[in-house]
């Protein structure tokens, strides 16, 4: 699946699924934003009054993490992405943030892992009424894919662990939903410990009991007057209900508990750290959020077809193209009649869909003179054109360029000759 190069607004990305996935979406809810309408968007995000934070600056904080993981969405890399949304969601625990989370679950195929990311969302008492059918109606669709699995402790207090995930301490009940199959549920209390397999069907709401039996009576024989023992500190009791979030399974790092979460690569890989943005200092000396702009371009191969500006015949070439910000070396190998090559740099004006570029470059061939004898024909190149972004990994180019060679046969070649191209680059 492609990611459009306009990001998508992070209170609307509910409608985006993996194209693999046989979930319906409601009517769509995203909206391509320019880069200024969604620094907007998200600035509203994170103001929300009624998100309390310790320090205000947090707010600029989550706002470019915000940022900086569309710009990873959109260039496809979705652990990043994924690893930035949650670091924001940390940050500055807005509901409208967890859309982001389970739009991108869902677009790496974690379904289960989207669903309760959506429930988490339906249950925050700062969610707004906007969104909440269209959440209701993508969640009763993912569930008809899942299952629902309710745990039920004893004695309170015991902690649960699913699929090597981490234990979470329970009062009375646990809730989460789980892909369809065999799984594994591990409840302790104290040095106590009981393990039951569960298997679980698409659709099917499945009540489990974690009974953990309670350690043997141990004979204490007095021997004198007893010694004074001071009681241990009260523990703070564990919650009624819980509805995990994230914690099934080794792909996230955490305690099970409050809002933090970190990304594993694969299944029990090393974590993926959040891309945090820079910091400068403004006004009188306080930090302030850096907002990244997606200003970035990878390398690739390229691929281009040389037309002859009199339309007398064409070259084809392929190489590589090394990118450096908005400086871009290419590296190609030219075939027409003759054997020839090209090194080049292009400057783009931009770097959004359309991407307006200058080129320079050196072209040389390899041909035979009048005489039989093998010459090189090197030349200059100038020429002026425009990329056009199609997704992380192509984009399609066209220019017009002017060309001057030296030490040629003018009688078998011209010096000067207008040389249109059109390629493709496809990127890493």
């Amino acid at each position: 699946m492609t990611i459009p190069r306009a990001a998508l607004v992070a209170t609307a990305l509910l409608a985006r699924a993996a194209a693999a996935q046989p979930v319906t979406a409601p009517p769509p809810l995203a909206t391509k934003q320019d880069d200024g309408q969604l620094a907007r968007s998200l600035a509203v995000i994170v103001q929300d009054p009624a998100i309390p934070v310790t320090d205000p600056k947090l707010r600029e904080l989550a706002k470019a993490l915000m940022l900086e993981g569309l710009r990873q969405l959109d260039a496809e890399v979705y652990d990043q992405a994924l690893a930035n949304f949650l670091e924001a969601y940390a940050t500055f625990p807005s509901p409208k943030i967890l859309l982001n989370i389970a739009s991108t679950l869902r677009d790496m195929g974690r379904l289960a892992d989207a669903a309760n990311t959506y429930q988490r969302y339906l249950l925050d008492p700062a969610t707004g009424p906007e969104r909440v059918a269209e959440v209701k109606e993508i969640l009763l669709k993912l569930d008809e894919q899942l299952t629902i699995l309710t745990i039920r402790v004893a004695p309170p207090g015991t902690e649960l662990s699913i699929d090597a995930g981490p234990f979470i301490a329970v009062g009375t009940s646990m809730q989460t939903r789980v892909r369809p199959g065999l799984h594994l549920l591990r409840a302790r209390n104290g040095e106590q410990t009981t393990e039951v397999t569960v298997n679980g069907f698409e659709g099917e709401l499945k009540e489990v009991a974690a009974v953990v039996a309670p350690p043997p009576p141990v004979a204490v024989t007095p021997v004198g007057p007893p010694d004074v023992v001071t009681a241990p500190p009260p523990t703070a009791a564990a919650p009624e209900h819980v509805d995990a979030w994230l914690t099934t399974g080794t792909q996230y790092g955490s305690d099970g508990t409050g809002n933090k979460r970190r990304v594993r690569s694969g299944y029990a890989g090393p974590e993926v750290s959040a891309i945090v943005p820079t910091f400068e200092t403004r006004d009188g000396g306080d930090l302030v959020a850096f907002v990244p702009k997606r200003e970035y371009i990878h390398s690739g191969v390229l691929g281009v077809l040389r037309v002859d500006g009199k339309l007398r015949g064409a070259a084809g070439g392929v190489g590589i193209a090394i990118a450096r910000d908005r400086i871009e070396a290419d590296i190609m190998y030219l075939r027409s009649d003759v054997n020839g090559a090209y090194i080049g740099l292009r400057y783009r004006l931009l770097t959004g869909f359309f991407r307006p570029y200058i080129a320079g470059g050196v072209p040389a061939f390899v041909y035979q003179d009048s005489m039989e004898a093998t010459k090189i024909a090197a030349g200059l190149r100038g020429a002026g054109g425009l990329e056009l972004y199609l997704n992380g990994h192509l984009s399609v180019q066209a220019d017009i360029g002017f060309e001057y060679f030296f030490g040629v046969d003018e009688a078998l070649y011209e010096t000067s000759i207008l040389v249109p191209t059109v390629g493709v680059i496809g990127r890493l």
